[in-house]
């Protein structure tokens, strides 16, 4: 390991209370998916911090859901890595108010600060270490924050494909297994409407006077 990727490291390793602030921001700021307001604010608090490193950022605009946030450290390429995560969570309206962050006992508490706002730091706090110490001068690094991910990403499937493809690797900072364990893989989903013909009859004790087409 040569010294700048040790000072990297060093570096790393002193900011606990930087990224737990950062944490504690972004934990306290409502984000359903469906809110779009509350997910640009995250974004805005993460741009913030990373305009703040020197790394530059660019908001792709989506009128129906949250902005996604793109950032960029080094040159250009064709080959980038590229750290994912998203900002959007499942609670609902009010929830941070309702349970706010704390540390409990060495465990850091609030909606969405497993899935995924804790990601989000790591990850803005990698593409700060690159950017300080040059970890990026064989190759660019981005980080993209998207906005829906909970309800399947319809707005920035897109982008995150689009990223995906110029990427020589993506990693995606979701919660790993109790373990420790780097998941590898994950389920998918299918989303589709379907329409149904007939005469609706009780399962149990009406069965045959139900329609019986399919």
């Amino acid at each position: 390991m040569g010294s700048n990727e040790q000072a990297l490291l060093d570096w790393l390793g002193g900011q606990k209370g930087a990224m737990l602030s950062l944490l504690e921001d972004i934990v306290n700021i409502d984000g359903g998916s469906y809110d779009k307001a509350g997910v640009d604010k995250v974004g805005v608090r993460i741009r913030k911090f990373l305009e703040e490193q020197g790394i530059a950022c660019e908001t792709i605009a989506n009128e129906d859901f949250g902005d996604a946030l793109r950032a960029t450290v080094g040159g250009p390429s064709n080959s980038a890595i590229m750290l994912l995560g998203h900002r959007d969570t499942v609670f609902p309206k009010g929830e941070p108010t309702r349970r706010p962050f704390r540390i409990e006992n060495g465990m850091a508490y609030g909606p969405g600060v497993a899935d995924m706002k804790a990601g989000l730091v790591m990850n803005a706090f990698v593409l700060a270490a690159l950017q300080k110490f040059g970890g990026a001068r064989r190759r660019r690094w981005s980080g993209l924050f998207t906005s829906d991910e909970e309800i399947g990403s319809p707005a920035c499937r897109p982008i995150i494909e689009a990223e995906a493809r110029r990427a020589r690797a993506v990693f995606n900072s979701e919660p790993g297994r109790p373990s420790g364990n780097v998941v590898s893989g994950r389920k998918g989903g299918v989303f589709m409407k379907m329409e149904v013909a007939g005469k609706a009859a009780h399962s149990g004790w009406q069965l045959r006077r139900g329609d019986q087409r399919h």
